[in-house]
């Protein structure tokens, strides 16, 4: 790595990610963050997301940079034997933050400071473009097996064509979203940085803050209040966002089944976690999507 950055490094630290490998580098010239990425991300995806980086600081988003090394922004490393594209990135200063009004607030406004910059940025046909085919269809398609065997398949997939209906709504605003905005993602110093790129692409904004409405709802009007001083968010994606807290969590429990093509280690669900899933889903649909 001394060679490859020219960096003096003086100490190493796995921070045992779930789906890349990243390591925190500390050297004399400063703290960095080198990603290895998984060995379903080609070099060509890689280099959008640097890309996309480059482009958001530049638009005034909050958001780490890579650092070009002696072969550009991405190498090649060999690690146990296997060929990893590998980048390094400015450490995120400060830590992640807890929960409160303020905090989510703040992660609101680096939504919008992310999505205003965005706004232009041309898609790579290497990355994903999420739509409710790859978001419900596909992810259902993916737990078929274990929804059967749980005796909640047609459920799911009844429920599925029902939040489809929820997304055609056409004035719903649509552009390049981070698709992963959580506080886990976030270190606060005197502002937010955001990292973990591994996941951007085309979606509908209101998938963002789905995860913060799930959690809270005092949390979201303040997630909401932080995002509109930066940029519009209109009433119909406000209303989306529900029906994104039962889409984004096929995605997640897709992933703890161990049937995402970024599933790695041992699952975190089995079949027998399902039906109080599908269930919890069924209420969240009742309480959050009636009318």
């Amino acid at each position: 790595m001394t060679g490859r950055y020219n960096l003096h490094v003086v100490g190493v630290r796995h921070l045992g990610t779930p789906v890349n490998d990243v390591v925190a580098v500390a050297a004399a010239e400063g703290e960095f963050a080198l990603k290895l990425y998984h060995r379903n991300r080609t070099p060509t995806a890689v280099q959008w997301e640097i890309d996309l980086l480059l482009h958001l600081h530049r638009g005034g988003a909050p958001v780490v940079q890579p650092i070009r090394g002696r072969n550009g922004y991405l190498e090649d490393l060999t690690v146990d034997g296997q060929q990893r594209v590998a980048v390094l990135l400015t450490w995120a200063a400060g830590a992640k933050p807890a929960p409160g009004y303020e905090t989510y607030g703040l992660l609101g406004e680096a939504a919008a400071r992310i999505h205003r910059a965005a706004d232009g940025f041309a898609l790579s046909p290497a990355r994903e473009a999420y739509d409710t085919v790859v978001l419900v269809d596909d992810q259902l398609e993916r737990m078929r097996q274990m929804l059967v065997q749980a005796g909640r398949w047609r459920t799911a997939v009844a429920l599925g064509e029902r939040l489809k209906g929820r997304l055609a709504e056409p004035s719903l605003d649509r552009g390049i979203c981070h698709m992963d905005l959580t506080l886990d993602n976030v270190h606060l110093a005197d502002d937010l940085t955001v990292f973990d790129f591994d996941s951007p692409g085309t979606c509908w904004r209101a998938v963002e803050p789905w995860g913060v409405l799930r959690f809270s709802a005092t949390y979201f009007q303040a997630w909401l209040a932080g995002y509109r001083t930066a940029r519009h968010f209109g009433i119909p994606d406000e209303a989306a966002v529900a029906a994104f807290g039962i889409v984004g969590d096929l995605r997640v429990v897709a992933w703890k089944l161990g049937v995402a093509a970024s599933s790695r280690g041992s699952p975190q669900l089995a079949v027998r976690d399902l039906p109080a899933i599908v269930d919890g889903w069924l209420d969240w649909e009742a309480v959050h999507l009636v009318g």
